[in-house]
């Protein structure tokens, strides 16, 4: 059995998502709740990559490698991922090259 390298995961991320909630005035606002975290290993593009998105869907698309239990909670539902302050929409779950790992494909929130 091949061993996955776990050092490669050095990155906290958390899975939310938002919902319309009542304030104390009774209005109904957004308000990100958190439904899990784990650790993942972060891509970003490379300077070819971003220089050939420009002006397409995969522009400020970033992935992160995820352990391959979390592939099943991915699936349910649609997620956002926060990351280092900023938010990112995740696009696709799929398989990475490790097949201990799921690739998730997200987006950069604006």
């Amino acid at each position: 059995m091949r061993k996955s390298n776990v050092n490669r995961l050095d990155c906290r991320i958390h899975f939310f998502k938002t919902e319309m909630i009542k304030n104390d005035y009774g209005d109904r606002v957004p308000k990100d709740i958190v439904l899990f975290s784990c650790w993942a290993e972060f891509f970003g593009q490379s300077i070819q990559n971003k220089t050939s998105a420009i002006g397409t869907v995969f522009e400020d698309t970033v992935f992160f490698n995820v352990p391959i239990q979390m592939q099943k909670q991915l699936k349910k539902e649609p997620l956002k991922i926060k990351y280092k302050e900023q938010d990112y929409e995740v696009m696709d779950v799929g398989p990475s090259n490790n097949r201990d790992l799921a690739r998730i494909t997200a987006k950069v929130v604006s």
